[in-house]
């Protein structure tokens, strides 16, 4: 048997992009929750908090100065604020259930091994599917949140080799008067520029870290079920087996079909809540991100820093609903194999039985949900319907 995987691979071997991101921010599920990471974690969510306090004061500034396209801009940050905050209290509430699920890949993989060389193919052709959802999104990450503070420190050397040097903030905010007055001052330009750019280094890593988690959860999910797809076609390939034999083989592919199912209830358990709010959250950062971009070509400009912004919102939510609806497909080819097998010319009842109970299961689709609907391409296209229908309105109304 030719061996296709080695001992590298491992779940933090191959997505570890992810991995060291959530160590970076310290959201790792298996990071030891002590007294130095409770410390880290005060400090973080301390400058978060003060980060999303500022914008919505900005909000609130920029709407009573009649200055809408300043609060939308505003309102999309103080959206990623609180769409990060809330990422990470999933992670800390389900610690043990995320771990656990990380666990049961690499114990997969490390299975694996054992496999033919067709069965191991398809577990490296996944893991590697995961992998580049890892670079999709750190390219797209990265890109995005290196911009603001590039174009800051471009304006200001442009400012000084033109010989008026001024100071130049990442985002665009309004502070109470005690630091209004004295903003540009080099001590607290110095000190609001630091808290800015660590919530564009911490928002960026959120992102890269736990965004490609649930993709590759399914990717994986989608290699075991295409696995078992192949094992199913050949139970009644062998005429020479007893019944014993074909039973034993439809029992461990039950066995692995249940845990297939648990595996999937846990994903939705842990974020079905998360991915109702993604989706809610998108339907509003789309629209409003368009219209910063289109804002900015009436006035001649080309606002670089959401045109990313708008590749990553689409990416935001598209990424799970596209592997997610590929889940689902994967579940409805395991479901025509089985009805494909050849079990009407067994003989035996009760193999013919199960296999009839194991297609009644596999009607039920294997997707990820929200609280009311499949996240599937259907989905995301709903979803796109309903930005660009506020999308319309914002034109209308302030443009």
């Amino acid at each position: 048997m030719t061996k296709i995987l080695d001992d590298d691979t491992k779940f933090d071997h191959f997505f570890w992009i992810s991995t060291r991101a959530m160590r970076l921010n310290r959201s790792h599920p298996s990071i030891a929750r002590d007294r130095p990471w409770r410390i880290q974690f005060t400090f973080i969510m301390i400058l978060s908090v003060m980060c999303f306090m500022l914008l919505v004061y900005s909000i609130r500034c920029d709407i009573q100065k009649g200055k809408f396209t300043d609060a939308s801009k505003n309102i999309i940050m103080a959206i990623v604020a609180l769409t990060i905050t809330y990422k990470y209290a999933i992670l800390l509430r389900f610690q043990e259930s995320v771990t656990s699920l990380i666990r049961i890949v690499h114990e997969d993989y490390k299975l694996a091994k054992e496999f033919s060389e067709e069965e191991q193919r398809i577990v490296l052709h996944y893991a590697m599917r995961g992998d580049k959802v890892g670079k999709f999104w750190i390219v797209s990450a990265f890109t995005t949140g290196a911009i603001f503070p590039i174009k800051a420190f471009l304006l200001m050397g442009k400012s000084y080799f033109a010989g008026e040097f001024k100071l130049v903030h990442m985002f665009e905010l309004s502070y109470p008067w005690i630091f209004e007055d004295y903003k540009n001052t080099p001590i607290i330009f110095a000190m609001m520029f630091l808290m800015t750019l660590f919530f564009d280094i911490y928002s960026t890593s959120m992102y890269i870290g736990y965004d490609p988690l649930v993709p590759i959860f399914m990717l994986h999910l989608c290699g075991q079920i295409d696995i078992l797809k192949i094992r199913i076609s050949k139970v009644f390939s062998d005429p020479s087996d007893s019944d014993e034999m074909v039973r034993e083989k439809i029992r461990i592919i039950i066995l692995k079909l249940q845990d297939i199912y648990r595996f999937i209830e846990v994903i939705k358990t842990n974020f079905t809540m998360l991915y109702e709010f993604i989706m809610k959250t998108t339907t509003f950062l789309l629209p409003l991100t368009a219209f910063q971009v289109t804002e900015s070509l009436r006035n001649g400009e080309v606002n670089l820093e959401f045109i990313g912004f708008f590749t990553g919102v689409i990416l935001h939510f598209f990424m799970p609903c596209y592997y997610s609806d590929l889940l689902m497909e994967t579940g409805n080819d395991f479901r025509l194999a089985l009805y494909s097998c050849g079990w009407e010319k067994h003989s035996d009842l009760r193999t013919r039985r199960t296999i009839l109970f194991m297609m009644t299961r596999a009607t039920k689709p294997l997707v990820i949900s929200t609280v009311f609907y499949a996240i599937c391409l259907d989905t995301f296209a709903k979803m796109c319907r309903e930005a660009y229908s506020i999308f319309n309105l914002m034109n209308a109304a302030w443009a």
